[in-house]
């Protein structure tokens, strides 16, 4: 591949996003040239953006908020995973045309993130908190690692219900691996349920007690805490400090933030541009002070 390739992510704010210089190190890895930059992209201004953008030469886009839906009225073509999330992290150019082609790798960038935490979904049972954004893009990729079940809790109740309609049990051949999703009361009430095996967080809450709420679910014999969110440099997120006196008092738990599912849906995203499946084995102390 010759020439510079020219990326970058939109989204206002943008000022916080670790993406330029998370694909700066995979390309300096690959050995390959690339640009990459940070636009702070007012959601008025975002199809003329991105018009703009592959117009004068733009390989990819990626996508963060408060434009992961918008996004998607300028696109062309549509992976399968986004017509069933409704939402975009990843926007690239088809190759011989015009046309712009949305994708999302944050389901996957998750269930990467948690075989690289070890964690084990098959036919467990999985709490989500949270029904916004961040969780439906993560659900119907959760489902083909077969959980037993994926049940949604969240503040707002009114909120879980659509969530959970666009979220059909998946059939397989092995009806022991098809995946329920429903709603935390569904969990309780109707199903044998077993007790979640792993709690993972899909809210934006900021502090710990934020959480006391989720105390009163079934959560006792968790040994399993994700949070998507990620946190700086010797730092903890709340959910991962609240996570560490809740779940199986005597089983090792295993509790991780989101920076292995940052890495991979990015590495993902990578591959889609340039063809090259880049390095991951990359450390908080480089992105943050490297």
């Amino acid at each position: 591949m010759s020439g510079i390739i020219k990326l970058g992510v939109i989204g206002d704010p943008i000022n916080h996003s670790l993406s330029p210089k998370l694909h700066k190190l995979f390309a300096e890895r690959a050995d390959i040239e690339i640009e990459y930059l940070a636009f702070r992209v007012a959601s008025l201004n975002l199809e003329s953006f991105i018009k703009n953008f592959f117009i004068d030469g733009g390989t990819g886009l990626n996508v963060t908020l408060p434009h992961k839906v918008d996004c998607l009225n300028s696109a062309d073509e549509f992976s399968p995973i986004v017509k069933k999330i409704g939402a975009a992290n990843t926007l690239r150019k088809v190759k011989g045309s015009n046309k712009i082609f949305a994708d999302s790798t944050d389901g996957m960038g998750l269930i990467k993130g948690l075989q690289e935490a070890k964690i084990n979904t098959i036919k467990s049972d999985i709490l989500i908190i949270g029904a916004g954004g961040a969780a439906q893009s993560i659900i119907h990729s959760l489902q083909g690692s077969h959980p037993r079940v994926i049940a949604i809790a969240n503040r707002t109740k009114e909120k879980i219900k659509p969530v959970v309609g666009r979220f059909p049990s998946l059939d397989t051949d092995d009806s022991s691996l098809n995946t329920q999703v429903v709603d935390i009361e569904t969990y309780l009430n109707q199903l044998d349920y077993q007790g979640f095996h792993t709690v993972i967080n899909a809210t934006s809450a900021r502090k710990v007690s934020d959480f006391k709420w989720c105390e009163s679910l079934p959560i006792k014999g968790a040994i399993n805490f994700y949070d998507l969110s990620y946190s700086m440099l010797n730092e903890t997120t709340p959910f991962t400090k609240w996570a560490r006196d809740q779940g199986d008092i005597n089983a090792k738990k295993n509790i991780s933030d989101g920076f292995g599912m940052l890495i991979h849906q990015a590495a993902l995203s990578f591959e889609m541009w340039t063809g090259i499946k880049p390095h991951t084995n990359i450390t908080k102390y480089e992105l943050f002070d490297g």
